[in-house]
């Protein structure tokens, strides 16, 4: 698609290399389907075919996908209200409602206006001790010579953590049906992308839509439940989100109701903990590959914390923990594709990009490519002291602009602590398979199960650690 030529001099739109409309349908196919492993390699491909901008279009629809930091940033900050979310969030409503993650304009605003204050870093300081303890109550039971899925193991800690810190509620008796629900609202994601997704959903009675309504159906009585039994509690009595979410008002000074408030718990509960999860799983998968990047972890931690669990006061004096986790989601960014719709006419770099063209970027192919980092397929956490600063739009785990996510002070404190806290006591070894392969569905999930054998580092010293108050 070099252009749409031009007539007696006139200038006309052009628009980026590219394939066919029929090419681009060819590599996109597995988008309806559950085996996305492909799609990034598709998009790889694009941009070692025809350069770091590229078009296409399919069924009369421009498209573009970029691999420029530089466009990256325009199109998610510079211009970024020109564009409203894409196909992918749009249909994630189905399960989140109009939290702040699928909500557009002027919704959107209200609602980040609402629930800043609930994110501030004074107030998040004060969930580390429930974050670390949370992890300690975990962990306690592993044993050395224990065989653990680590990536299940982190999906039940940040399900713990979240509903502590979203609800002051223990959910471990509910873990179990949460998360199978949750794997089962997601499995349906594919096909909801695909050309017939919407048409599939008005066939309540079709198989995928049964298994959809139930699981969300299970979140639901999950999600209302703790509501109604907060709204028969005082909230004073309550230092959580959820008491944030009931007493917030906007300037007009109206109030959330049931239906909002469950929108924006089941966003921050459900889409919170699973990146997080997946962050945390691969990080554990990245250090027992990388000895010696895991022995310098060690290091840092032992010197910070010595015998003592670690705190939010600590979070300055563990850079190297934090390296690992920020370099962990360069390689593996658990929201691994932002899409945008252009809402109007509005420019890209050189390219003109019309209204209702859907504009692509990845964070896995961006924040891997060797333009921007140095040994980009390497696993190197001490580039973030050593190496130049990426430039903006390269690295953008969080997404960017006014859209980017509103949790991410928690998410940072969350990673850093829970891996200072895991490592302070434990080594890993893998188990199986040196691959476990990607799974790219709403989240960036490893295809296999990330098998680790535990070690206990000292076991007296665990115990010590045990019984060390965190509260």
């Amino acid at each position: 698609m070099d252009g749409l030529g031009g007539v007696g001099g006139m200038k006309t739109r052009r628009f980026p290399p590219g394939p066919s409309g029929f090419a681009a349908m060819r590599g996109l196919r597995r988008l309806g389907s559950n085996d996305l492993a492909s799609v990034p390699r598709f998009f790889a491909q694009l941009t070692a075919d025809y350069g770091p901008v590229v078009s296409w279009r399919l069924l009369g629809r421009p498209f573009f996908f970029i691999n420029d930091a530089a466009l990256i940033d325009e199109a998610l900050v510079t211009r970024g209200r020109d564009y409203v979310k894409g196909r992918g969030i749009q249909r994630l409503k189905r399960l989140l409602g109009r939290g702040l993650l699928t909500s557009e304009q002027p919704l959107h605003l209200r609602q980040r206006r609402m629930l800043q204050p609930a994110f501030h870093r004074e107030r998040i300081a004060g969930y580390g001790t429930r974050m670390v303890a949370s992890t300690v109550k975990q962990s306690a039971q592993w044993q050395s010579g224990d065989t653990l899925a680590m990536d299940a193991e982190m999906t039940r800690l940040t399900l713990a953590i979240a509903a502590d810190t979203l609800f002051s509620a223990d959910v471990g008796a509910q873990s179990a049906q949460i998360s199978e629900s949750l794997d089962a609202a997601m499995s349906t994601f594919p096909a909801s992308m695909s050309t017939f997704g919407a048409l599939l959903e008005k066939f309540p009675m079709l198989p995928i839509n049964r298994r959809f309504n139930a699981a969300r159906a299970k979140l639901d009585a999950v999600i209302y439940g703790l509501i109604a039994e907060r709204r028969r509690t005082p909230s004073a009595a309550h230092d959580d989100l959820l008491a944030m979410l009931l007493e917030t008002r906007d300037d007009a000074n109206g109030a959330m109701d049931d239906e909002q408030i469950r929108d924006e718990a089941m966003t921050i509960f459900l889409a919170g903990h699973e990146t997080t999860a997946n962050a945390l799983a691969w990080t554990w998968y990245l250090l027992a590959r990388h000895p010696a990047a895991a022995r310098t972890l060690r290091a840092e931690i032992d010197t910070v914390l010595g015998d003592r669990l670690p705190t939010a006061a600590d979070l300055p004096h563990l850079a190297y923990t934090h390296d690992v986790f920020a370099e962990t989601m360069r390689l593996y960014p658990p929201a691994w594709i932002i899409g945008r719709i252009a809402a109007r006419e509005t420019q890209l770099g050189e390219w003109v990009v019309p209204a209702g063209s859907i504009v692509i970027c990845s964070e896995y192919i961006t924040q891997r490519s060797e333009r921007y980092f140095r040994d980009a397929l390497a696993f190197r956490p001490e580039r973030w002291r050593d190496d130049p600063a990426p430039p903006k739009g390269a690295y953008f785990p969080f997404g960017g602009g006014n859209r980017r996510c509103i949790g991410e002070p928690f998410a940072w404190m969350e990673g850093v602590l829970v891996i200072a806290t895991i490592a302070q006591r434990f080594d890993f070894e893998p188990v199986g398979d040196a691959d476990v392969g990607i799974e790219p569905l709403v989240t960036l999930r490893p295809k296999s199960p990330v098998r680790m054998r535990v070690r206990v580092r000292d076991a007296s010293r665990f115990d010590a650690l045990r019984g060390t108050p965190v509260a």
